[in-house]
């Protein structure tokens, strides 16, 4: 298959919408700083299977209910908006780990599951991820090209996903671990904290 133009540009705009701050660079600043390389890594995992299913969905043909029903597009926006408030209120009103890097705020342990299914649940309740799916990657195919082509930009955007969070996580954690002591690392906990409950409340009021 030859990787055409459309391919490039959308190669473009995954690189463009990955770097860009978010939703998913606080999950992953939060539980980098929270428990360490390891919770990162899982939060990335569990970020690129939630967009994956994300992709299938639209696919299938899901996410063009998402565009056609107000009601099922506002249950799902306030079921992720409230998540994402719950997140940001443990890491705000929690008591953020001095010395022990393997527990989150509130003293509970932040385990490979837990940091996986942060990061898969904030993006399946998202549903402007959805709609991106539905809206933007049909804009780069044309009637009649190969299904292989819909996979392909699927695993680019994925393997793009995955080596711009994995790093930035391990970063995170390393810097959370320096020198810079353990006020700072209280600081950007909650200050992800304050960021997760103003992302969830942008996607609660947020329209189309």
């Amino acid at each position: 298959m030859e990787f055409d133009g459309r391919l490039l540009a959308w190669v473009a705009l995954s690189a463009l919408i990955i770097a860009t701050p978010g939703l998913d660079t606080a999950l992953i600043i939060r539980n980098a700083l929270a428990g360490g390389p390891g919770a990162s890594t899982m939060s990335a995992l569990g970020v690129a299977v939630g967009i994956l299913a994300w992709a299938t969905a639209a696919t299938l043909g899901v996410g063009v209910l998402l565009e056609r029903s107000s009601t099922a597009f506002t249950i799902l926006k306030l079921a992720g908006a409230a998540y994402l408030c719950y997140l940001g209120v443990r890491s705000l009103f929690g008591r953020p780990p001095d010395h022990a890097p393997a527990r989150v705020a509130g003293g509970s342990t932040l385990g490979d599951r837990s940091a996986w299914g942060q990061g898969f649940f904030s993006n399946l309740l998202n549903p402007k991820t959805g709609a991106f799916f539905v809206t933007v990657m049909p804009q780069f195919t044309l009637a009649g090209d190969p299904g292989i082509r819909l996979v392909l930009m699927v695993a680019i955007f994925e393997v793009m996903l995955l080596a711009w969070l994995i790093p930035y996580g391990h970063v995170v954690s390393r810097l959370g671990r320096s020198g810079l002591g353990a006020r700072v690392r209280r600081f950007m906990t909650r200050l992800t904290g304050v960021v997760l409950i103003g992302l969830g409340a942008r996607l609660a009021f947020e329209r189309r």
